[in-house]
């Protein structure tokens, strides 16, 4: 994290409309707890002790076995440990959002595929209603057609006899 990062960023994680009234749902995340290291040393990996020591600037290579040395050991692997368990938990986290917007995404290509899949139903039925329509309109015709047919035989029929 740098001095223009943002403090929050927020992701879209759900979209709902009721009637024509569309609703966006967003996490919100504070960058401060996953950023490692920041330009402030507020970072989980740069954050100082009142000593000036974080996890970025830990030696060991000056102590010795002496009972102030351990004590200063046992804070060290105590921020380690707290190091540690704030990534885990960071991980976790964005862990979770990522399979909140996963779960979301494939909701969303699932009601695309049904969408699409229900408007080309709704195609093929008018086409085939269609095609019934021109079949009959078709029928009609050639049913007129052979009325005239035989309207234009008894006519000729009629005209013979009067020769």
């Amino acid at each position: 994290a740098t001095a223009s990062t943002p403090a929050t960023f927020d992701l879209v994680s759900s979209f709902s409309r009721v009637q024509s009234t569309p609703t966006i749902g967003s996490i919100t995340l504070t960058i401060s707890n996953y950023s490692l290291y920041t330009s402030t040393t507020s970072g989980i990996l740069d954050t100082q002790t009142t000593a000036g020591v974080s996890i970025a600037n830990i030696t060991i290579t000056s102590l010795t076995d002496a009972t102030t040395d351990q004590a200063t050991l046992d804070g060290y692997i105590a921020q380690v440990t707290a190091a540690i368990n704030s990534v885990a938990s960071a991980a976790a986290d964005l862990g979770a959002v990522k399979n909140r917007i996963a779960t979301n995404t494939e909701f969303v290509k699932t009601l695309m595929d049904s969408v699409d899949r229900g408007i080309g139903q709704l195609v093929d039925a008018d086409m085939n209603a269609e095609s019934t329509r021109l079949q009959a309109l078709q029928t009609q015709q050639q049913l007129g057609v052979q009325a005239l047919s035989i309207a234009n035989q008894n006519s000729q029929s009629i005209l013979s006899l009067f020769k």
